[in-house]
């Protein structure tokens, strides 16, 4: 018996869903490209895999600032 994998679209939708479940929310944004390359680059020095945890750790900080302001 052979087990047909997902589709790559049912993959994502289940991917997402564990996320949410998690609760974690998808954010798609339009950043400035030197904004981007920043972050790529401290991605790169950290040896993290993603810009999530580079980003969210932004955010969090500043959100930290604002709320002390």
């Amino acid at each position: 018996m052979t087990r047909e994998r997902p589709t790559s679209s049912k993959r994502v939708a289940l991917f997402r869903q564990r996320r949410r479940a998690d609760g974690r929310i998808l954010v798609s944004t339009d950043l400035p490209g030197d904004l981007i390359a920043a972050v790529d680059q401290m991605k790169v020095e950290r040896g993290v895999a993603s810009r999530t945890p580079i980003i969210e750790e932004a955010l969090r900080f500043y959100i930290e600032q604002q709320q002390r302001a």
